[in-house]
């Protein structure tokens, strides 16, 4: 009788794409019925023959298949790959208010240096700069890092 396993359908389709192969293709370069091929990558379910044939078509261990995320760590990588958005809209929101509660009433003949001590010198334009840089920082590093998990993705699969 066969132990079923979890693998992480996302990656099997992902060196399944990175292969250039079609369900089919890798059916037979697995010895694996396309059923079987369908099943893995709709469910991520299989035997553990299954998973042992997938894992010596791609050249990765069956371990490397598996791979299924926890809870915490899915949220901490919510929180990473979208943090440059987060800044971006305080960026947009402090730009924002520095146009409604310092530069529309400097507009309309306040004095510029009153209207930001009405609002306890506080520095719109500072923080909406900062928050701009910081976004752009954190929009960079997550291209990078995703370009760098593609590369080794593909490095990974070029070892056969």
């Amino acid at each position: 009788m066969s132990q079923d396993v979890k693998l992480n359908k996302e990656k099997i389709y992902t060196l399944r794409m990175a292969s250039c192969w079609s369900q089919d293709e890798l059916a037979a370069a697995s010895g694996l019925s396309v059923r079987t091929i369908q099943r893995v990558e709709k469910t991520g379910s299989a035997s553990l023959e299954t998973a042992k044939a997938l894992a010596s078509v791609f050249a990765v261990s069956p371990m490397a298949l598996q791979g299924s995320k926890g809870v915490e760590n899915i949220a901490f990588s919510f929180i990473c790959k979208y943090a440059w958005l987060m800044a971006f809209a305080a960026a947009s929101l402090f730009f924002g208010l520095w146009v409604i509660d310092i530069l529309i009433p400097t507009l309309k003949g306040a004095d510029f240096n009153q209207q930001y001590e009405l609002h306890g010198n506080f520095r719109y334009l500072d923080f909406g700069g900062i928050a701009f840089v910081v976004g752009f920082a954190l929009l960079g590093l997550n291209i990078f890092y995703d370009y760098m998990s593609q590369k080794r993705l593909l490095n990974g699969t070029d070892n056969k």
